[in-house]
């Protein structure tokens, strides 16, 4: 499995997603590389090439040995509202048809496998345009927000305090929350949650122990990161991180 991690989402490249009925917290894009998958979503069974599946909604998927890609994009994104307005509508999910199927599969075979930052974010520019979803969300993000996310990303304490942040930037908690939306795309506490993540899936391929990167990520237990890494991603942290290479694919 081929994992990465970005901004606003988490997408992953394998031919081993059998997955029994559950839900998660981000909005998920399944394709597959050749064939057909079975999907259940909401009790309704079918075949399909590729899909679109809203947050919080129950579904089961087999891939038939067939490699796919799938992409679980944050619920509080701007990416995400965009794909609820084009192709959800409010509806639990959409099946793709026919030619957007053949163009990104032909983006696929471009790029695949993708092994560095660079390909990769090309090649999530390009799907994203296939798709008709807007990437320019804020070209000159605010100098505060710019420093915010810089701390985040550097810092060694794994706790994360919300006034202690606002204070670093000389704001009220409700105005950084306000601030960082609008800039970003996504709530903070979102990004946090992440950003943790990712973390944790780095120092877990970096030879960690699940319990070990849970806490260094700033997780309270091992049990509370499996939780929610469930929950987030549908995945525990046990089938992420089997046989699988981790790519981390941030833009800031």
């Amino acid at each position: 499995m081929y994992l990465y991690a970005g901004n606003d989402h988490i997408a992953a490249v394998t031919d081993k997603i059998d997955a029994d009925i559950h839900n998660h917290l981000m909005l998920q894009i399944s394709i597959s590389f050749h064939n057909e998958f079975n999907i259940s979503v909401a009790e309704k069974q079918f075949t399909c090439k590729g899909i679109i599946i809203s947050s919080n909604t129950n579904h089961a998927f087999y891939s038939n040995q067939d490699a796919q890609i799938f992409f679980l994009i944050d619920n509080t994104s701007v990416i995400e509202e965009q794909l609820n307005q084009k192709y959800l509508r409010g509806q639990l999910y959409y099946v793709f048809d026919d030619e957007s199927i053949n163009l990104i599969r032909c983006l696929l075979l471009q790029y695949y496998p993708i092994l560095d930052k660079e390909n990769y974010l090309k090649f999530y520019t390009q799907l994203l345009q296939i798709l008709q979803i807007s990437t320019d969300v804020n070209t000159a993000m605010d100098e505060r927000i710019t420093s915010l996310l810089t701390q985040i990303t550097t810092c060694t304490n794994p706790e994360h305090n919300f006034e202690v942040m606002a204070k670093s930037v000389f704001l009220s908690q409700s105005r950084l929350s306000h601030l960082f939306k609008k800039e970003t795309g996504m709530r903070l506490s979102s990004y946090i949650v992440l950003h943790k993540l990712q973390k944790s899936m780095f120092y877990i391929f970096s030879g960690k122990s699940i319990t070990e990167a849970a806490n260094m990520a700033g997780f309270d237990s091992s049990s509370h990161f499996a939780a929610v890494c469930k929950k987030t991603l549908g995945m525990s942290a046990r089938e992420l991180s089997e046989d699988s290479v981790f790519l981390k694919v941030t833009t800031y």
